[in-house]
């Protein structure tokens, strides 16, 4: 059977964080600086303070909102097939996304990230089983206006892979440029059909700025799924108690989600959380400590309790090298997303709290994911694993099992996970290799993924269609 859900928190501690976060909501509020929102609001009978900005809902607007989100929804590819289901119970795992420097694999040295990076890095995620989806790993900066990053690094993705895209921007013309690209490239109808989801975030504690609530009405009417991602500071923009974080970060997202419900009844939503810890020894905002994987789990819990399908950040590192720490916090943070049951997992290849990627790191991460899918699924007990007629034939002391029919029919089943880029074997089997550590293994696994053919091209006119709108914004 599979592994028991990993989960921290009580049905009675669930129950309080909601109903901490309804009181929130109705007598506190969230600050809403977006006057169209203000007025669609006011049209909705919710209560709106002109002068604070400030709207508070009732507890029956909140319910309605929250039973109308759809429990899952289709995902579909860059040709319009079915890629997978988010909610349908297994969790899905995406590459990136929004980092700005990059580990050179020559130097070995951080540098500013090219639009070259994104399309090697869109190239090797095309091919690799365990990433279901592509986040815009970096905002290329070698590009004539900076601020126009993301959409560069959209249409490098789209150009390079055919997986569906994951991505995000505090900028209503920018969010609107990626959305027409996808259009632009998705050979399916992206107002009915999701071939990417748009990431958009509140501001810690309890306010919307105007900007990003313009690009939320955008993309509910285009039709396109969001991901509402509030992202609070344990003891600076959030209680540093972890309960405390979690309950500003569920009533932040609920907020979002009340709107977008209340702007389309049944629009596809992620709940969503990206929170970070304090190292209030220095100061520094924390990604992959252990605290934030306690509240990965925590998150999970009140989705499931809401039945609304869920994303998080992971495998996450705080470290700056590919080193045992890296692992240890993204190994840790990316089993505890997986066996909590998270829907949409996104941050393979980054690391350096979310501001670096590698190739490298890509392939290492991948490695992570199966892995820990592979403890999270378990162990098949029935008659035929057991294999007790076998164990009987072969008897005490008897022959080896190792040519056995059993062994030969299980031999290239998927009980055993075989390892890509983890060391194995005999020392000298190893120094015969040239004595390379995983690093070294991931660079030369990722050099002959990047430098295989990508997806099949996009057509001409297609091309030339996303180059006008990268260049249009």
């Amino acid at each position: 059977m599979n592994l028991s859900m990993m989960q921290v928190l009580s049905e009675s501690e669930i129950g309080q964080i909601h109903n901490a976060t309804i009181d929130i909501l109705t007598n506190c509020g969230v600050r809403i600086e977006n006057s169209a929102m203000r007025d669609f609001l006011k049209s909705r009978n919710v209560q709106v303070d002109d002068d604070s900005f400030v709207v508070r809902f009732t507890k029956d607007q909140i319910d309605k909102a929250l039973a109308s989100v759809p429990a899952s929804f289709d995902v579909f590819n860059r040709d319009g097939e079915l890629a997978f289901t988010i909610g349908d119970g297994i969790p899905k795992v995406a590459a990136g996304h929004n980092a700005v420097f990059w580990a050179d694999s020559e130097s070995g040295r951080t540098r500013s990230s090219t639009v070259n990076d994104v399309e090697c890095f869109a190239r090797i995620c095309e091919q690799l089983q365990h990433i279901d989806m592509i986040g815009v790993p970096v905002m290329p900066q070698d590009i004539p206006n900076a601020q126009d990053s993301l959409l560069y690094g959209v249409s490098a993705c789209v150009r390079n892979s055919k997986k569906p895209i994951f991505f995000s921007t505090d900028r209503p013309d920018v969010n609107r440029g990626c959305i027409e690209l996808l259009r632009t490239a998705f050979k399916g109808d992206l107002s009915n059909q999701c071939y990417g989801i748009c990431q958009l975030s509140p501001t810690s504690p309890l306010y919307w700025e105007s900007s990003v609530l313009e690009a939320v009405m955008d993309t509910v009417e285009m039709g396109v799924p969001l991901a509402v991602l509030p992202e609070p500071n344990a003891g600076v923009s959030a209680p540093y108690t972890l309960a405390g974080l979690v309950t500003v970060n569920n009533a932040e997202c609920l907020s979002g989600i009340v709107m977008i419900q209340m702007l389309r009844p049944g629009h596809k939503v992620l709940y969503a959380n990206s929170w970070t810890t304090t190292d209030m020894r220095t100061g520094s905002a924390l990604v992959g400590s252990v605290e934030t994987s306690i509240c990965r789990i925590a998150g999970t819990q009140l989705a499931k309790f809401y039945n609304i399908p869920c994303h998080t950040t992971a495998p996450n590192s705080d470290n700056h090298a590919h080193d045992e720490q890296n692992s240890w916090e993204k190994t840790i943070s990316q089993l505890t997303s997986i066996a909590s049951g998270t829907d949409l997992i996104v941050n393979c290849g980054m690391f350096a709290t979310g501001m670096t990627c590698s190739h490298e790191q890509l392939v290492m991460d991948h490695e992570i994911t199966a892995v820990c899918r592979r403890l999270a699924r378990g162990m098949q007990v029935d008659a035929d694993t057991v294999a007790l007629d076998v164990i009987k034939s072969i008897g005490p002391r008897g022959e080896s099992f190792l040519t056995t029919d059993h062994t030969m029919d299980w031999l290239h089943s998927d009980e055993y996970y075989e390892t890509e880029v983890s060391v194995r074997g005999p020392r000298a089997t190893w120094e015969a290799a040239g004595c390379k550590d995983t690093y070294a293994v991931s660079r030369e696994k990722a050099y002959e993924l990047m430098n295989r053919p990508g997806a099949e091209q996009l057509s001409a006119s297609q091309l030339a269609k996303m180059d006008e709108i990268v260049k249009g914004v």
